[in-house]
Parts: C-alpha cells; sequence; structure tokens
C-alpha cells in the first residue's frame, strides 16, 4: 500500500511539475506579447466598417517603425513614442469618413481570452495592448498582435517568434492548435492507468 500512495504523489508531483513549466511559459509569453485591440463605436455597418479603416491605417503607420525591434519592451516604447501619431491617424481617418467621435489611444494592461489566428493561438491571459477606442467603444473587438509581428507582414509565425527570442516550447504552444492543460491532464490519466491497470 505505501508503494501505491508512494507513485501516486511521484505522479501528482510530476503533473504539478508539468503544470507550472506550462503556466510559467504562458507567463512569459504574455511579457513577450504587445497586442493591438481596437472596439468600435458599435456594431452598426457603418461602425465597423470604419474600425476596420482605423486598423489598417494604424497597421500600415506602424508596420516599418516595429519591423526593427527584437523585444516587446522596444516596441512599447515605439508606440509611447508615436502615440500622439497613432492617434492623430486613427482620428482622421474617422474625420475623412464623417464620422463625429473620436478615437482615444492608451497603452494598457487587458485581460485577453484565448485566441486564434492565421497559424498561431495565444493563450488567455492579461496583456500589453495598444487600445484603440472609437467614439464609445461598445461595438465588435478587433485584435491582432504588434510584437512580435505575427498579423503584420508575411513571414510564417514560427519564424517571427523564433527571430525575437520565443523559446521553441512558447513557439509549440503557440502554433499547436490543442490545449496543453488538456494534454497534461489525460497524460496523469494514462500514467495512472498503466500503474493501476
Amino acid at each position: 500500500m505505501k508503494k501505491v500512495v508512494f507513485f501516486v504523489l511521484i505522479i501528482v508531483c510530476l503533473g504539478l511539475l508539468i503544470g507550472c513549466s506550462a503556466m510559467r511559459e504562458e507567463r512569459e509569453i504574455y511579457d513577450k506579447t504587445l497586442r493591438l485591440h481596437i472596439p468600435a463605436d458599435s456594431n452598426s455597418e457603418a461602425d465597423q466598417a470604419v474600425k476596420l479603416k482605423v486598423r489598417d491605417a494604424v497597421i500600415d503607420l506602424l508596420e516599418e517603425p516595429l519591423s526593427g525591434c527584437k523585444n516587446k519592451a522596444e516596441s512599447v516604447k515605439i508606440i509611447q513614442d508615436m502615440s500622439d501619431i497613432i492617434s492623430e491617424t486613427a482620428n482622421n481617418v474617422l474625420l475623412s469618413n464623417n464620422f463625429d467621435y473620436k478615437a482615444t489611444v492608451t497603452l494598457t494592461e487587458e485581460y485577453y481570452p484565448r485566441r486564434s489566428y492565421e497559424g498561431f493561438t495565444l493563450p488567455a491571459g492579461t496583456y500589453t495592448s495598444l487600445k484603440i477606442e472609437l467614439g464609445e467603444a461598445e461595438g465588435k473587438n478587433w485584435w491582432c498582435v504588434l510584437f512580435p509581428q505575427v498579423c503584420i507582414g508575411s513571414a510564417k509565425p514560427e519564424e517571427t517568434l523564433a527571430e525575437v527570442g520565443f523559446t521553441a516550447n512558447q513557439i509549440r504552444l503557440l502554433t499547436e492548435q490543442e490545449e496543453t492543460e488538456y494534454v497534461v491532464k489525460f497524460k496523469i490519466v494514462e500514467i495512472l492507468e498503466s500503474i493501476f491497470g
């Protein structure tokens, strides 16, 4: 009986270590990522359409300045330095499309749910975010990633992530489509079943 308890404790400890390692990898992903969040004024067709025009103008504005960044801190500094230009760009799009509300630009920390983009998935968590609120900001959102530039440019996400220092495990977490927590749970069940038959 003591051997069984000992094996169960070892398996539980291994499961906790694996879970803690995955959580540490996810925390590092939050720390290395800068996201873009644009909530529209409302869900009207016109407000949603202008949200996408603001998105395009802001991405065009930031693509070149952010392309040389090697880490999140560099990209955050560029965003801070360009905040007035970003605000002006967004407001010019609104004005040229005959909208009387304004864009509010902030650099903030926001919670995001798990989100899949083309070729990669970001875990749920709190990320640094360039938030551009249009008018009342009560409409549907548009989200993407400014750093690393996986939503901008044509490089494969794996290449972009590796170039800016994401580890092989972090790249795997971001580019594999299954949720790691389920894999850990199933592995523990497999180990327990192999011991207890």
